[in-house]
């Protein structure tokens, strides 16, 4: 037994040692040293090498709610620990219809905590700064520091009932992924940023140099290129979220670049930019009709290494955001509102699947055995310049059949609205018949992916009572098109939440006059 006790503190050091030394105090010092300033955040306001605790923030949150009738909070939920979410409004309560409404949220991913810090000395800056007060006059925001909060105090990524919550936006898997959604959708802001962090040093970065390296960049912006998401939306998002936060990030000494994966599975690592499916919410809270981006900060499994400028790096992107908005204000309510109308005139064809055009771009890494700073030139695929490879007209709308209640509880959750029919219709329709049907063997997210080829046929068919009619002119139909057509990498049919096998017609139907 004692024996078995020694082997347990002995790997639990060497556990210790590894995440201490994850990156060398020569790095830090040269490339990522901390601002000169004073944080009155949560955990960086605290002397201990730890961080704070539910009740410390809950604390801090309340206190300055009393101090200040600007601020107000709101509990969206209850997490899987029993533990409330808690909701920060900023607002100078002008009830002026033009004010945008902006949302932000960090720590989807538990183990991500710089988005929360962030986002507590965003909002220690507008109630006690006059030049971030000001911002109020034009804006009402709305902060979710820790949108999985049950994995921030547990330092995971995923949530406590095991799931990535920013890989259930449509699938909702996660009761808390419902509530995450919920609350959005209740706000409907016109501007919304994700805040998250990225581990530099994995395995994909084992190719750098002798001893391998690390992702150098401080901040990686992830724009959505989904074809479905306006294109005003899309070209607003570079303009006003990520262009003027570079210039303000390369004013502070801190390094910026678009946030990339890397697939190390071939002869050459290839990166993926860009966001092109809706399980991610940079593209999910887009379909919203909102200008939306998410933004990734250096620092996965560093603790409170770097935290303050890793806090700083969050504050200063989502400083720039509010300053752009205010701005820019008129510029983007017509953007946004323009976005709406055509979406609801049902102007766009639905992009169903796609892929990312191909090039080659330098990208920097520190190389752990020189600590200097190396470039490589490496191929890119690119979803901000994607390429539609099926697309289909935009229905009137749909007609799911009954016993799909899974989907349309999710399609509500999406902001949808439904009508139940309530007599017999009968209607011409295009179904789908699924030519082509496999299952994935590996488990992604507790499910086998199902993917599908299907053809379309033209019948008349008689839908019974109780049947669900989808009409396509409203704000939130862009989430329909994007969930419904089966062939979709994001879609019911792609995560099972409707089930089906080859030869089968589809219970989703498309009405198309």
């Amino acid at each position: 037994m004692y024996k078995k006790f020694l082997i347990v503190c002995f790997l639990m050091l060497c556990t210790a040692s590894l995440f201490a030394q994850i990156q060398s105090m020569e790095v830090t010092q040269k490339f990522y040293p901390n601002p000169d300033m004073t944080f009155s955040t949560p955990t960086l306001s605290i002397a201990q090498d730890r961080f704070a605790s539910y009740q410390e923030i809950m604390e801090w949150i309340s206190s300055r709610a009393l101090k200040d009738d600007r601020m107000s909070v709101e509990m969206v939920g209850v997490s899987s620990k029993g533990r409330e979410i808690p909701m920060i409004k900023l607002s100078n309560r002008n009830n002026d219809a033009s004010k945008i409404k902006v949302w932000m949220q960090g720590a989807i991913h538990g183990n991500e905590p710089a988005g929360a810090e962030g986002l507590f000395m965003l909002t220690d800056y507008i109630l006690n700064n006059e030049a971030g007060g000001k911002y109020l006059d034009k804006i009402d925001l709305y902060i979710l520091p820790m949108a999985n909060i049950d994995g921030y105090f547990a330092d995971t990524r995923a949530s406590a009932d095991g799931y990535d919550l920013n890989r259930d936006q449509t699938k909702f898997a996660d009761k808390e992924s419902v509530i995450i959604k919920k609350a959005f959708m209740a706000v409907n802001p016109d501007v919304a940023i994700d805040f998250h962090e990225f581990s530099p040093i994995r395995k994909e970065v084992a190719f750098i140099g002798e001893k391998g390296g690390a992702i150098y960049y401080d901040v990686l912006f992830l724009p959505t290129g989904y074809p479905n998401v306006p294109k005003a939306l899309r070209k607003a998002t570079i303009k006003y979220l990520q262009t003027p936060a570079e210039k303000k990030l390369d004013k502070a000494g801190y390094s910026h670049f678009f946030y990339f994966s890397i697939d190390d599975s071939g002869e050459e690592p290839v990166l993926a930019k860009g966001a092109k499916s809706p399980q991610s919410s940079s593209t999910s809270y887009s379909l919203s009709n909102a200008i939306s981006i998410l933004v990734e900060i250096r620092g996965i499994k560093f603790g409170r290494l770097s935290l303050e400028r890793r806090t700083n790096s969050v504050f200063i992107v989502a400083e720039s955001a509010l300053e752009q908005t205010y701005n820019h204000s008129k510029a983007i309510r017509k953007i946004v509102d323009k976005s709406i109308n055509r979406t609801i005139q049902r102007r766009d064809n639905i992009s169903v699947t796609g892929v990312s055009s191909e090039k080659r771009l330098p990208v920097q890494f520190v190389d752990f055995a020189t600590n200097e700073l190396v470039e490589k030139n490496l191929l890119v695929k690119d979803a901000l310049e994607y390429k539609s490879l099926i697309v289909r007209d935009r229905p009137i709308g749909y007609i799911i059949e009954k016993g799909e209640e899974a989907a349309i509880d999710n399609l509500k959750t999406l902001g949808i609205d439904i009508i139940e029919i309530e007599e017999d219709w009968n209607a011409d329709v295009e179904s789908y018949k699924v030519i082509e049907y496999t299952t994935a063997k590996k488990s992604w997210e507790k499910i086998h992916r199902a993917a599908v080829k299907t053809e379309i046929i033209k019948q008349n068919k008689i839908f019974p009572k109780g049947s669900y009619w989808i009409r396509l002119n409203q704000e939130n139909a862009n989430f329909a098109v994007s969930v419904l057509e089966p062939e979709s990498d994001n879609g019911f049919v792609t995560f099972r939440v409707i089930d089906t096998e080859k030869g089968e017609i589809l219970p989703i139907h498309r009405v198309m006059k």
